[in-house]
């Protein structure tokens, strides 16, 4: 039995090995979708809302390209520029556009590019509402990811999931971690704390219903540090990387227990690189009482490769096929007994200033944005651009985090978009949703306008018919006191003797 599982396995290798790399390229194709043609990445914009460039491929075709972002975990956009004559591939770049759930990548028309992006981005981030339904499922989203301290108090919202009417409950859960973790709930129906909160890996699951009973759920990872994982995310020295573009982050000084704002040149980072001063924060605060590992001579994590096991999502695979933290990368110092991790270091570079250096226009891009609400909770009354319908509607904006499309006048807004269509969206799902919730909303404003047009009609006629009522009492009275006989009700009888009689 035992012969034959060998048998068997080694079999199994040695048809992929000939196979290679039609079926399995072909195969690994269908887990991407093809995006509109001539659109590309706004490169600058996308990295610095979090996007991550992962490298640049030498590939003969589109599929062969698709394969070589199959094989890094973290890719989930190949980029293709295109022979403008012959169509065939010129360069391949190779894209994470998702920074801790959030999607954060955007592309803009311009000719010559095809893209291909992975199914499970496009259906959770681009996908827009199934066609022909009246009511339309709800779309849970649970925040982004989260990089805490142990006993940190942590909080969950959902308060960015939509539908096209109401959702009227949300339900959280815990999925994965420390059970004896705390969850409250707190004054907003959205929301839940988490408290006695300790090393390790969490997620946490919200299930959403609407007004007809459709539910959906999303899930959010709380990653709790321990001592050895925020050496990487808090002690790693600051690293520039080896790009030259100029993207601010943050990054926490152990020395000072700060975090501090540098510029990222925009590919290749370490982990103690943040977005935001807050995520920095929550990551690493109170870890400088960790630096004495190093003054007790212990390097921070391991520098040197590691051969004979399968390489994760955060390691770099040496062309040897050993295995090397991801961070070590293009650092100037080979690590790799190949020096294979700095090989490709200074074409990254230079693929990345050209990409930068694409001409788009941003007055559009800014227009085909869908509009972002964003974490926080004001209520603030903003306009933005639907270029599906060419025109300007109403949203509700939190306060922060939203995105360009954002405009305090209506008017302010066709100025600056007008000319903008639907030819110039890439997705038309994310307007779509919005399209909805404006239907919903025009609905409700037409009943609440045609409530208030019954009412002051009704008010009106009833005005009306006492005004009339009073100038018929009033003629009444006037005919008894001139002689005049006028035959009377009981009721105009009473209303005389009220006005005309008085006692003696």
């Amino acid at each position: 039995m035992v012969s034959r599982r060998f048998i068997a396995i080694w079999t199994c290798w040695l048809i992929c090995l000939v196979l290679w790399p039609g079926d399995t390229v072909q195969s690994c194709s269908k887990t991407f979708e093809k995006g509109r043609e001539d659109f590309v990445l706004d490169t600058e914009e996308s990295v610095s809302e979090g996007a991550t460039y992962i490298a640049v491929s030498t590939v003969q075709g589109p599929d062969e390209c698709v394969a070589a972002c199959c094989q890094d975990l973290n890719c989930n956009l190949a980029l293709i520029k295109t022979d403008g004559e012959q169509g065939s591939v010129e360069n391949c770049f190779l894209f994470d556009c998702l920074y801790r759930q959030k999607y954060v990548c955007r592309l803009v028309k311009k000719n010559g590019f095809v893209n291909y992006i992975l199914d499970s981005v496009y259906d959770d981030y681009l996908e827009g509402p199934t066609s022909g339904d009246k009511d339309k499922h709800p779309i849970a989203n649970a925040g982004q990811d989260m990089v805490v301290q142990p006993n940190e108090l942590v909080t969950l919202d959902a308060h960015q999931s939509w539908d096209d009417k109401k959702i009227t409950s949300y339900k959280w859960s815990q999925v994965l971690g420390d059970p004896s973790v705390v969850m409250q709930k707190t004054t907003f129906e959205d929301q839940i704390e988490l408290s006695n909160i300790k090393p390790g890996v969490y997620k946490f699951e919200v299930k959403v219903t609407d007004s007809s009973g459709q539910t959906d759920t999303a899930q959010v990872t709380v990653l709790v540090l321990t001592p050895e994982q925020s050496e990487s995310h808090c002690l790693a020295p600051k690293k520039v990387g080896p790009c030259r573009g100029s993207f601010p982050r943050w990054n926490y000084n152990a020395v000072t227990d700060q975090c501090e704002m540098f510029t990222f040149g925009g590919c290749k980072p370490n982990g103690n690189n943040y977005l935001t001063e807050n995520e920095c924060k929550s990551a690493c605060k109170g870890v400088s009482a960790l630096i004495n590992l190093e003054k007790d001579g212990r390097s921070i994590g391991i520098t040197t490769e590691v051969c004979g096991k399968m390489c994760q999502a955060d390691q770099f695979r040496c062309d040897n096929g050993c295995c090397l933290d991801k961070a070590l990368e293009c650092d100037d110092v080979p690590h790799c007994t190949d020096g294979s991790d700095e090989a490709d270091c200074k074409n990254l570079n230079n693929t990345l200033t050209w990409l930068i250096g694409i001409p788009v226009n941003e007055q559009k891009a800014r227009c085909t944005e869908p509009p972002v609400t964003g974490p926080c909770r004001a209520s603030m009354t903003r306009w933005f651009y639907d270029p599906l319908g060419r025109h300007c509607s109403r949203f509700n904006y939190g306060g922060c985090n939203g995105n360009e499309n954002n405009f305090e006048k209506e008017a302010d807004c066709m100025a600056m978009c007008e000319h903008v269509t639907e030819n110039d969206v890439f997705a038309r799902g994310v307007f779509e949703r919005h399209e909805q919730e404006e239907s919903q909303s025009g609905s409700v404003a037409v009943a609440v306008v045609l409530a208030l047009c019954i009412l002051i009609v009704l008010a009106l006629l009833g005005y009306c018919f006492l005004k009339e009522r009073r100038k018929k009492s009033q003629q009444q009275v006037r005919g008894v006191a001139n002689g005049a006989q006028i035959p009377l009700t009981d009721e105009s009888e009473h209303m005389v003797y009220k006005s005309t009689t008085k006692p003696v």
